[in-house]
């Protein structure tokens, strides 16, 4: 049976695909005898940081408001990583509406024996059916936010709603974080009533922009840092779903197309 994860923003540019599919393509990199999903489930395509096609969720809409689910036979795995599998969100966001949360479960759930680890990336924002059968569903849950003033009071204004929708995160992400902000992790803890062992630090990294550009993660970017960074969010899920810790083998060579 496939362990899920779930990561999902505060806000849309808190850095959430970056940090899903990086630990989707940590964990499938070093990790060759897992078979991985990364799947978008959200209002967006979230394709920013993929070099290459990938299967829409688009392409599954009839199966899924059936509720008949889908096959690992009909998507194909990575070109660069080949126990990675992609499913892509919605092509044109004018037909996020055509989705309903049960959708969501449909697709995780006929999959689930299929892989070891489902990276599900749920975007931003839970009024839209495919993000919020992500989030209500049973996995472990990350919340991405960015080291800012706007990001914690949204988060503070945003809670409210959250427990009303019986919606709970079990890790927080610090993304884009400065070691000598003033807002730290600890004073975020204690702000928000977090234990501050529950939140992950990933440091700025100012190649943000090229990877974008040239659509792929910051782990293609040669940083250390961040490539570390990473895989302590990856290893924190490795080890909460009874998977063996990631020990990081090689690092790949980056070379801007720029």
């Amino acid at each position: 049976m496939g362990q899920i994860v779930v990561f999902h923003g505060i806000s849309h540019r808190a850095g959430c695909t970056m940090t899903a599919q990086s630990v989707a393509e940590l964990a499938a990199t070093e990790k060759k005898e897992l078979t991985v999903l990364f799947a978008a489930l959200n209002g967006r395509k979230s394709a920013e940081y993929m070099g290459e096609k990938t299967v829409s969720v688009d392409e599954f809409k009839i199966q899924l408001k059936s509720g008949i689910g889908i096959d690992k036979s009909m998507l194909g795995s990575s070109k660069k990583i080949d126990n990675l599998y992609i499913i892509s969100g919605v092509e044109r966001e004018e037909e996020t509406r055509s989705f309903v949360p049960d959708m969501a479960e449909v697709l995780v759930q006929s999959l689930a024996d299929k892989f070891d680890l489902i990276v599900i990336d749920s975007g931003s924002e839970i009024d839209n059916g495919l993000a919020y059968g992500a989030v209500k569903m049973k996995g472990l849950k990350y919340l991405v936010m960015e080291q800012t003033e706007s990001s914690i009071k949204r988060y503070e204004n945003m809670r409210e709603i959250y427990e009303k929708l019986d919606i709970g995160f079990d890790k927080y992400v610090l993304s884009k974080h400065y070691s000598d902000d003033p807002l730290t992790a600890n004073y975020i803890s204690l702000r928000l009533s977090i234990n501050r062992s529950s939140i992950f630090e990933i440091g700025y990294s100012d190649r943000g922009r090229t990877a974008e550009i040239e659509y792929r993660t910051l782990l293609d970017t040669g940083q250390d840092k961040y490539r570390s960074d990473i895989l302590k969010v990856a290893n924190d899920v490795m080890r909460t779903m009874n998977l063996d810790n990631i020990s990081l083998r090689r690092r790949r060579s980056w070379n801007s197309f720029i």
